[in-house]
Parts: C-alpha cells; structure tokens; sequence
C-alpha cells in the first residue's frame, strides 16, 4: 500500500521543498479532500504569528482562526496566509459540529473523531529546525509505526512531512464523549498511539539510528488538535521549507479503524493509565533527579506529574525550565514565556501550565502580580504555533 522512498529520493524532495514556491494548490487541496471527506461541520483553519529575530512576541497580534465550511474558504485562508514571514497554517484534525464564538474550538465541539494523527520529530535541546538527514530519520520511523499498525489494524495513513518532521493521519470511527475521554484526550486514539511508539519495529528504528538522534513523538490524541497543512511554507528550519504529502492511499483502500477494532475497553484502557499513573508517583520520592517536584493535590494531578516528570528525565530544556534555569535569557520573564510555550507544546492545558508554572523553579512566579500571569499566558496561547521559530525567505512543494 505504500511504497517508501529512498534516502536520495526522500532528500531529493525535500530539496525541492526549500526552493519551491511558498504555496501550492494542488497539495492543499489534496489534503483537504483526503481529511474532510465524510466529515460534517466546520474545520477549523488557523495562522499562528511567528516574529522575526529580535522582535518583541508581546507586539505581535493573535493568532487568526476561521472555521470553515468549504474548501473555497479553506483554500483561501491557506493561500492568503502561506509563505508570509509572521505566520505557519494549521488546520484542525476533526470537524466541529459548533464553531465557538472566537478562537479555537475545543473538545466539547466534537461528538465524532474520524482522524488520528501522530506527530513524529526528534527531542531537541532547543527549538529551531532539523536537518535533512534528521527528518529522514524521523521518516524511517514514522515507517515503522505504520508497518506495525497495518499488521495489527489494516489500514494505512496519509504520510505529510511538516517541515522537522512526519504527521501521519488515519482514519477512525470514534464515538467522541465523556465517557470515552481521559483528561480531554480520545482513550482509543491514546491506546493507538501509545501502542505504536512501542513496537518492535520502532525499537529496530531507535538502534540502528546515529547516537546523535533521539525521537520524540507527542501524543496528539485530543481531538480538537491541529496539525500542519501540506502545501503551506513553514519556516522553522533554516531556509523554509513546503510541507509536502508524501503517501496518499487511495480512499478505498486506507482503511478505518473503529471501535470495535480496539481490543480492549474504555474502562480497561482508564485502568492501565491509572495503574501507570499510580506506579509512577510511587517512584516520584525516591529518584533525586525529580526531588524538587512537589505533587500534592493542589498542584498538579497525578496524571500531570507523571507527564512533568517523564519530560525532566528526557528533555534537557525541559528539566532546566523546571529548575528555574535562565542563562541563556536577557530576562526570566522570558524564560517564563518560553516555557509556557514548550508546555503547551507538549499538549498541557491552560489550567495545567498554571499549577505546573506554580510548582517549578520559577521562584518569583507567584511573587508577580495577577495580571502579569494571566497576560504572560495569554501572550503565549496567541502565539503559540507548536514551536519557536526562524525567519525565512519565501521559496512550494508537494511531494
């Protein structure tokens, strides 16, 4: 069903990808008609602000949204927003029945999840773009996932490089309710997910990639997410690059994973998530490199500690956010923003980032007053685009 691309061809592209014009119809338009078939309601399309070197984030507008209901809007939105130095296009995964007054839809907006995307980059210690040859890496795993879940499942995604990394994005059938939601994220797309970051095809990926490379993949299962559009310019990596559909499975063939494909229940999936929960602050006391985080109930929930200190084991920059560590800023005002980012990043909600913002090392947080949280929040929700990232010259791309 897929037919992978050679290390020369892969760099190939993504050679045309830095030289190419900054917008291409024909990608965007593929990648709307392979989404959004069968979805019903409105989907969300948005531009995140991006600021040139040494320009104040705190200057910049919000982030634009729409919510669209065709792909005339869709496509104009993207056309309209690609390739301009302030802005990266998103566009939401799976369609919302009601669009909210201003901003980004969330959860309660969606009662069916028809896509799953996984985002697959490498750990970095600091934002800025991948290399070629990094990027081909996170290809070869992004691979080895979907070799793993067509074995299990029988369906295949639409493949898209969004500049540093691999989206893939499958179809499902989920029903979308309390019920079947753990902390606003989808327990079956979890379950998926989850299960494909830890097989042994993966682990074939991790060993025979160079030391230098270490993978990181976010769980991306809330269903308000979104993701990159192909045929839009990022501008994260040094030169810009399109992002480009890489596979595109026929319709016909690609598959759906639905309910009563997953092998376990809502209640048994809850269950082990407790149990790793559980297992995890149980270690929390005993290991020096976590002893600083203070887990009591009116800080941070057992299911975010756990999440907090899986990133202070293995992301550096992580670790020195939560130690209060700002040499490498003018000010820590800005090493506050810059770490709101990266939790966001990371996928914690608002109310999350302020109890973890309370508990880190950032010792004066709580001596500042109310509305210089709230706005040094707010500032980073307008301008968050799921990274920090570079200006670059204009230059299309589909694969």
């Amino acid at each position: 069903m897929i037919d992978p691309l050679s290390k020369s061809e892969f760099i190939s592209h993504m050679n045309k990808s830095e030289s190419a014009p900054s917008y291409s119809e024909n990608a965007v338009d593929r990648f709307y008609r392979w989404m959004y078939s069968g979805q019903q309601g409105a989907v969300q399309v948005c531009a995140f602000p991006v600021p040139p070197k040494d320009t104040d984030k705190c200057d910049l507008g919000k982030g634009k949204w729409i919510h669209s209901r065709s792909y005339n809007e869709f496509e104009d939105f993207c056309r309209t927003h690609s390739g301009l130095w302030q802005y990266h296009v998103y566009s939401g995964v799976n369609a919302l029945d009601d669009s909210p007054q201003y901003g980004r839809g969330g959860v309660g907006n969606i009662d069916r999840v028809s896509k799953l995307s996984f985002d697959i980059e490498l750990s970095r210690e600091s934002y800025g773009g991948s290399t070629k040859r990094e990027v081909w890496w996170t290809y070869q795993y992004a691979l080895a996932q979907i070799k793993y879940v067509s074995e299990k499942y029988d369906v295949w995604p639409l493949v898209v490089m969004s500049e540093n990394g691999i989206h893939l994005h499958y179809n499902v059938e989920f029903e979308c309710s309390d019920e079947y939601l753990y902390n606003r994220q989808h327990v079956y797309s979890k379950y998926i997910t989850q299960d494909a970051m830890s097989n042994r095809y993966v682990d074939i990926i991790e060993q025979k990639s160079p030391d230098n490379i270490e993978f990181s993949q976010d769980d991306v299962s809330d269903p308000a997410r979104v993701m990159k559009v192909p045929g839009t310019r990022g501008i994260k990596s040094e030169k810009g690059r399109l992002c480009g559909i890489i596979h595109q499975p026929n319709s016909d063939n690609a598959g759906v994973i639905t309910e009563s494909d997953i092998p376990k229940s809502v209640s048994e999936i809850k269950n082990e998530i407790d149990s790793s929960v559980n297992r995890s602050n149980g270690s929390l006391s005993s290991d020096s490199s976590t002893e600083n985080i203070d887990v009591t109930p009116s800080d941070l929930t057992e299911d975010v500690a756990l999440r907090v200190e899986h990133l202070i084991r293995n992301d550096r920059s992580f670790s020195g956010y939560w130690r209060g560590d700002h040499e490498e800023y003018d000010s820590r005002s800005e090493m506050e923003f810059a770490f709101i980012i990266k939790l966001l990043n990371h996928g914690f909600t608002e109310s999350e980032i302020v109890n973890i913002m309370y508990a880190s090392g950032m010792s004066k947080w709580n001596e500042e007053s109310k509305h210089y949280r709230e706005t040094t929040i707010a500032n980073a929700i307008d301008y968050f685009d799921g990274s920090v990232t570079k200006d670059s010259t204009n230059g299309s791309f589909s694969f």
